[in-house]
């Protein structure tokens, strides 16, 4: 499966811009200029509650997990909190066609085989919950990807506290 949807030509084909450590984008500036909102997407086991709950004890913002369209909407219009959205939610026309402006979005990676151990109870099949979950991440990852400000890779919990600070400082 190609994750690349489109080929575009550019005037400088050749030309490159890397960014380092504390470097900002200044096209992200605008975008996060009217909200402070910290939004964290990704599969159940990734983190985001744990994440979500370490942002909110560093920076002192409220945790808020819509469990409706409407919920997410109302979190997402407000601005200076954390938002955790399942990935159901981000699957929603109307809550991806605003999730990009509404704050920065850092989308928990993670591959299926941890996703499902995370997850996985007593009696489970845990064949069966991987492959359901890698069979959710091929669908999902394309729109998380396609929301997405940061990614932040698998790490210990305090490594991915420590990403998150710096990417949310940008």
């Amino acid at each position: 499966m190609s994750f690349i949807q489109k080929k575009h030509d550019v005037e400088e084909s050749g030309l490159t811009r890397v960014f380092s450590r504390g470097e900002t984008r200044e096209d992200y500036a605008d975008a996060w200029a009217g909200t402070g909102n910290v939004i964290l997407v990704g599969l159940p086991g990734a983190g985001k509650a744990t994440l979500a709950r370490g942002i909110a004890e560093a920076l002192g913002k409220d945790v808020c997990e819509p469990e409706t369209v409407d919920q997410a909407l109302a979190a997402l219009a407000k601005s200076d909190g954390i938002v955790v959205l399942a990935d159901v939610l981000v699957r929603e026309e109307a809550v991806r066609s605003i999730l990009h402006g509404a704050g920065k979005v850092l989308y928990l990676l993670r591959d299926a085989r941890s996703l499902a151990e995370s997850v996985f109870r007593d009696g489970d099949d845990f064949d069966a919950l991987w492959q359901g979950t890698a069979d959710r991440l091929e669908r999902m990852e394309p729109v998380f990807y396609s929301v997405l400000h940061f990614i932040i890779q698998p790490e210990s919990p305090d490594e991915m506290l420590q990403s998150a600070l710096e990417k949310i400082s940008f």
